[in-house]
């Protein structure tokens, strides 16, 4: 953040023009000037800080949940909480988020996102038992809903349509290092510290980012009668219908899938017709909507919405799995686990490159390929805990069986990394894709489906895979077999996305026109 700062500038716009115009004039832009205005890139790196810290918190819990757990003995289902609680929060509200930044401006909501969070990873650090933390991750994902869907926007804004590349060439690489960072970073923070410091960490990064988002972020004014209107209704029911669809799967194994779970889930697909036809209703009286209704009318688009959740959650299942069989089960250090699952976001940095090659010519092409090679990578892995499997253990301290096995870093090596080449072959073409079939008017909520959706696939597919983990070793089982199995099902999950992804469309948007 070199550039000079300086205050804010408010412009005022009709909210169908809602840029700012600061550094450039209106003749400037007319031309199609590459000149960038001024701050562009100051307001850039604000918003790349703050999606990092983001990103690296999610990350990083991926080796820090199993030390979070003996740290504050907590009980099974409360581990699948303190995983799955913020992915929860920030699935359901993630759309409401992007619809008021629209509303009430990306600026503010982006700042008090960004303190939210900062304050909640506070209060996370801090944290006694595992319903505090449990309750502080849940806000914090709310946060996190509140702040992440306004940061891209802000950049297309202050950049133009002419300079977005430029911004989101950078964007992208840094998003990929923070992924292949978190799980080191939370293995380093943890080995030689505590679990608190993944969430203290957050507190420096939070409150500089704070401080430049006041100072660069721009504000943009909508006309008098300009401002969309928020759709309280459609608000609250489609966050009813996510939760009832969440909730009970977590929630499932701890009360035996009784009938008021099954109620839950019921509930939660009658909600969501109630949802699709208020909407509908609404959309003909030409109110503002909560959702554009005609985005569900495109085979295109719905295909490609489950393509995102399936290809999620299988990346879920490894991700989900992975902690509980070499931390939890064959007492790996949170660093070994943290710098063996490495080599999967290195494969993942390499194809990502590689991958924009082949991208402008043949970008289904290329989404199939990645997702063929991280089933193989999927299959590979159950290969590998198959063939080292071990047949015994002995207790530790907690009296927990800790198993002896041939599984290391290095004979995992191989398919992670082919895991990660699969990943970023998908990643290159996958949201370009997606929204190939929706028109101009439609990128706003197409982009908030389809950012709720990923996580959605996140949430349900932890508490799914972790729920038949446990199931499986409390029963008296070993942890190799069910693992082997989390593993082969990821691996017919990605098969069936394959299938899935033939009904795609063919060529893609451009980043510069998605990034709305």
């Amino acid at each position: 953040m070199s550039e000079a700062v300086s205050g804010t500038q408010d412009v005022v716009v009709p909210a169908a023009d809602a840029v700012p115009v600061d550094g450039a004039s209106a003749k400037e832009k007319e031309k199609g000037s590459s000149a960038l205005p001024k701050g562009a890139w100051a307001v850039m790196f604000t918003v790349l800080g703050a999606s990092m810290m983001d990103l690296l918190d999610a990350t990083v819990m991926n080796v820090a949940a199993p030390s979070i757990r003996n740290g504050l003995g907590a009980s099974n289902t409360e581990y699948q909480w303190i995983s799955t609680g913020y992915v929860l929060s920030f699935s359901v509200l993630l759309i409401a988020g992007g619809r008021l930044g629209d509303i009430a401006g990306r600026r503010r909501m982006f700042l008090i996102g960004l303190a939210g969070f900062t304050i909640m990873s506070a209060v996370c650090a801090v944290a006694q038992n595992p319903g505090e933390l449990i309750a502080a991750r849940l806000l914090q994902g709310s946060a996190s809903a509140m702040m992440i869907p306004q940061g891209i926007g802000m950049i297309r804004e202050k950049f133009g349509r002419e300079n977005s590349q430029k911004a989101f060439a950078i964007f992208g690489p840094f998003m990929g290092l923070s992924a292949a960072l978190g799980p080191v970073l939370g293995g380093t923070l943890i080995t030689y510290a505590s679990w608190r410091w993944v969430f203290v960490i957050n507190l420096p990064v939070g409150v500089i980012a704070l401080y430049f988002a006041a100072k660069v972020l721009p504000k943009v004014h909508h006309s008098e009668g300009e401002r969309p209107k928020l759709d309280y209704i459609g608000l609250v029911l489609c966050s009813i219908a996510v939760g009832l669809l969440v909730y009970p799967v977590i929630q499932g194994r701890e009360h035996h899938w009784d009938t008021g779970i099954w109620l839950m889930l019921a509930g939660s697909a009658v909600v969501m017709v109630l949802f699709a036809v208020y909407a509908r209703a609404r959309h003909k009286k030409n109110l503002d909507p909560f959702l554009e209704t005609s985005l569900f009318r495109k085979r295109a688009f719905t295909t490609g919405t489950m393509t995102i959740f399936l290809f999620f959650g299988a990346c879920a299942a490894a991700f989900t799995v992975s902690p509980l069989l070499l931390q939890v089960s064959l007492g790996w250090s949170p660093l070994r686990a943290g710098l063996t699952g490495a080599w999967w976001s290195l494969g993942t940095i390499i194809s990502m490159g590689a991958g924009q090659a082949f991208v402008k010519k043949t970008p289904r092409r290329v989404l199939h390929a990645g997702l063929l090679t991280l089933a193989v990578g999927m299959a590979l892995s159950a290969f590998i805990i198959k063939h080292y499997a071990g047949t015994s253990f002995t207790l530790n301290a907690e009296h927990q069986p800790i198993w002896h096995s041939g599984v290391t870093s290095w004979n995992l090596a191989p398919a992670l990394l082919v895991s990660g080449i699969g990943m970023g072959l998908v990643f290159a073409p996958f949201f370009g894709l997606v929204l190939a079939a929706v028109d101009d008017h439609e990128l706003g909520s197409a982009n908030g489906v389809i950012s709720s959706f990923n996580q959605l696939g996140n949430a349900v597919a932890a508490a799914l895979f972790s729920t038949l983990f446990f199931n499986r070793v409390e029963s008296g089982g070993s942890p190799f077999p069910a693992a082997e199995l989390v593993y082969w099902l990821a691996a017919g999950i990605l098969v069936l996305t394959w299938l899935l992804a033939f009904m795609v469309p063919k060529t893609a948007r451009s980043e510069d026109e998605i990034m709305v």
